[in-house]
């Protein structure tokens, strides 16, 4: 088998740099630590992105392309298994706090906490997965300020449960504003769709 070329191993470290950002939950650790955790060099990983920001900037890059295929699988599986809005809404809930995403949930956390001191790239990252988010939530529900109030309801359920790790009470807060909302739990879900994409 021939040896990867120089873009196929920068892609191949990429992977695995995001990988071990979401086992972690953070992107804070050391450039040498990182290499250590992937089974290479600090070196290797300098030579191929430069520098610890540009590794981490790339990486991010990567986790918004990841987190779209995500956002879509969450949609389409949650509508997919339900008979109504709501319950396709407490499916999408109930996969976003599997153990199998807590990862991801912790890493985008770390992010916010960036974010909120003032690092101007990982603020616009989040603001366009917040986009997708929203986009996504009114193609289901069909009303953009309720897929707001949803999305807002999502990030806060979402930061008790991972506080906490009780996911009923994000789900009994959801059954709420559903309620709320007036939600028929006897109207038929929407057709899946592709979320929308704004790459």
């Amino acid at each position: 088998m021939s040896r990867p070329t120089e873009p196929q191993k920068k892609a191949e470290l990429l992977e695995k740099c995001l990988e071990v950002a979401i086992e972690t939950g953070a992107l804070d650790a050391s450039i040498n630590a990182i290499a250590k955790r992937i089974g290479t060099s600090g070196r290797m990983l300098v030579y191929h992105f430069g520098s610890k920001q540009e590794l981490e900037r790339q990486v991010i890059a990567r986790l918004e392309v990841r987190l779209r295929a995500q956002l879509q699988s969450l949609q389409s599986t949650a509508v997919a298994d339900a008979d109504t809005v709501a319950e396709s809404l407490l499916a999408m809930w109930q996969q976003f706090t599997t153990p199998a995403m807590q990862g991801w949930l912790k890493l985008t956390m770390d992010l916010n906490l960036r974010a909120m001191q003032g690092d101007a790239e990982t603020q616009q990252f989040l603001e366009r997965e917040t986009q997708q988010w929203i986009e996504s939530l009114t193609v289901l529900i069909g009303d953009e300020a309720v897929a707001r109030s949803l999305f807002h309801l999502f990030q806060g359920a979402t930061l008790d449960f991972l506080t906490t790790g009780n996911a009923q009470r994000g789900e009994q807060s959801i059954k709420a504003f559903l309620d709320g909302m007036r939600f028929s739990f006897g109207e038929a879900a929407p057709t899946p769709s592709r979320a929308p994409n704004n790459a």
